[in-house]
């Protein structure tokens, strides 16, 4: 293997044939079906059956339900309970809860060479303090 590195940043890639009979690129797998299953991006065995007993692929052969479960899938298909729109709690006076976030650093820098703001706000009557500071800390 040779590469040849040009003038614009491209390489070129020289390579001659290793063999007839590479094994690179290929897993053994216990189980047709299991092949299958990944080949198609991990679709669910019971979608795969459907595919071959309606013969809507040619060469799918008959699939079978994998039993062992892998921990891995049961994690990526885990669902969340989605972030409620209303909060479950409210201030009900002034200055009883403040949320607070600071923002930086800006750019450009201000004339007076502040490049962070500092917020402040009230829960109950939203009113807001800003605050300009030359530096974070």
């Amino acid at each position: 293997m040779k590469i040849d590195i040009k003038g614009n940043r491209m390489f070129v890639l020289t390579t001659t044939k290793a063999s007839l009979n590479p094994i690179c690129f290929q897993m053994e797998l216990e189980e047709e079906s299991q092949l299958w299953h990944n080949r198609f991006g991990h679709l669910s065995y019971s979608g795969l059956k459907m595919l071959s007993s309606k013969q809507m692929l040619n060469g799918l052969p008959t699939v079978t339900v994998q039993k062992e479960i892998y921990t891995y899938y049961l994690t990526g298909k885990q669902h969340r309970k989605p972030i409620s729109k209303k909060s479950l709690w409210k201030a009900s006076n002034k200055l009883q809860l403040v949320h607070a976030n600071i923002c930086g650093p800006i750019n450009p820098i201000s004339s007076s060479n502040k490049r962070y703001i500092l917020s402040f706000i009230d829960d109950f009557s939203r009113k807001i303090w800003l605050y300009f500071l030359n530096e974070k800390s």
